[in-house]
C-alpha cells in the first residue's frame, strides 16, 4: 500500500512528494535524489501497512 508524503529537500529545502510502501516493513531506509538540485538524501521510514509512523530525510 503506497502512502503520499511531503518532506523538503536536506540540501535544497525544495518541497517534493514521496510515495512510501508502508508494506515494505517497520523500518525502512533508502536514497533518493532530490528532483531539484539532483542530490542524494537519505530517507529513514518508521510505519505500519497503510500508515507512516515517521520519516526524516537527511542530506548524504
Amino acid at each position: 500500500m503506497l502512502e503520499e508524503v511531503l518532506v523538503d529537500c536536506a540540501a535544497c529545502g525544495e518541497p517534493m512528494a514521496l510515495d512510501v510502501d508502508t508494506t515494505g516493513g517497520e523500518e525502512q531506509s533508502y536514497f533518493e535524489d532530490c528532483p531539484v538540485c539532483c542530490r542524494p538524501m537519505e530517507i529513514f521510514v518508521r510505519c505500519e501497512p497503510g500508515r507512516v509512523l515517521s520519516i526524516s530525510v537527511s542530506a548524504e
